[in-house]
């Protein structure tokens, strides 16, 4: 997949652009808080209508005006030219492909595969559960529309049976949400597992074409609980109910799950130096990158959001080994890359997009 133009109003500092991006490789060079990230931000989109930036949509819209809109053309294996557009103005945001409308989240997560790098990666090492979390479901979820169905019910699920322990909901009321709930549980708990079991295969093959050592990046799932079937979470829950009564949440389940990243020398959180954690992230989403290849036989776009002159430069060095020509790669920096005459160059000044 590639995308061939964007055009986009109102978003972040941008108040209009349209921009060619048909080349291999598209660089968005300007001084920090100029737009550069603003526009990989809404090219990241694509993939599943969050932001890697933020959790607040609201954000997104340029300040005073009502909402935003993004169209784009793309180029894909499944479906030749493609044209998509985001509308999100004041109610939910509207999605159409070629002009008709999604209609379930579902059909549409993973079908444009991009995967961001930037600086805020290292919340998956520094950061809480939360954040690896994110990243693992939205990896899975556009790898499987059941697993984001299956995700999407047990969070509904979750939220309703805390609403009935707040207030005071009978036994026969939780034992029926118990019920409903117990197989999502199972199928997350499940798909995790094999997905971070794939995820370590590509990660540890990637890593060692980045940081040419033997340091041996580790992921691990660390599940909150782990059972085996429906049943062992619907008499985990019954066995909690006292418990989770008094606090007024569920306290055991796959909402409280965890994901390990490391290198054999140890965690990388604790013992990893800073070129190692930044090398560490850059090789995850690399391998994100390679396994939506594999599963989804839909090329990936890279944005890389100023990261690579972070790298140091064997680690720079070893992500041009590890990433595939035939990735598009549209980066930002401060200053233009070395090789620049390989790249399409944008330069970005108070939300405006000059070529060359």
């Amino acid at each position: 997949m590639r995308f061939s133009t964007i055009r986009l109003q109102d978003f972040r500092n941008i108040e209009f652009v349209e921009l060619d991006l048909s080349a291999e490789r598209v660089f968005l060079c300007g001084s920090n808080g100029q737009g550069k990230s603003n526009l990989l931000e809404a090219l990241g989109l694509v993939t599943a209508l969050r932001s890697f930036r933020t959790q607040e949509l609201a954000a997104l819209r340029r300040q005073g005006s009502a909402g935003y809109g993004a169209v784009y053309e793309l180029e894909h294996e499944h479906g030749g030219r493609v044209e998509l557009e985001v509308q999100a103005s004041g109610g939910p945001r509207k999605v159409l492909v070629d002009g008709e409308k999604v209609g379930k989240m579902s059909d549409f997560i993973g079908r444009f595969p991009v995967v961001p790098l930037s600086s805020g990666d290292l919340m998956l090492l520094r950061g809480s559960p939360g954040e690896r979390r994110r990243f693992m479901d939205l990896t899975l979820s556009a790898l499987d529309g059941v697993y984001y169905e299956a995700l999407r019910n047990y969070h509904k699920g979750i939220a309703e049976r805390n609403r009935l322990l707040k207030q005071g909901g009978s036994e026969a009321e939780l034992s029926a949400f118990e019920a409903e709930l117990a197989p999502y549980a199972h199928r997350i708990q499940l798909d995790r597992a094999a997905g971070v079991r794939a995820l370590q295969g590509v990660l540890e093959r990637i890593y060692r074409s980045l940081a040419e050592g033997d340091e041996g990046p580790e992921l691990s799932y660390q599940a909150n609980t782990e059972g085996d079937g429906p049943d062992f979470y619907r008499e985990l829950w019954e066995r909690q109910r006292v418990r989770d009564r008094i606090i007024g949440a569920t306290q055991k389940g796959p909402h409280r799950d965890d994901f390990k990243l490391g290198l054999c020398l140890g965690s990388a959180k604790e013992y990893g130096s800073d070129g190692q954690q930044r090398g560490l992230m850059v090789a995850l989403r690399v391998a994100q990158a390679e396994l939506f290849r594999e599963r989804l036989s839909v090329v990936p776009v890279l944005l890389v959001d100023d990261v690579l002159g972070e790298l140091d430069p064997k680690r720079r060095a070893g992500f041009w080994r590890a990433c595939p020509e035939s990735f598009q790669i549209i980066a930002s920096g401060t200053v233009f890359p070395e090789d620049a005459e390989r790249w399409k160059r944008y330069t970005v000044e108070g939300g405006k997009f000059t070529l060359g």
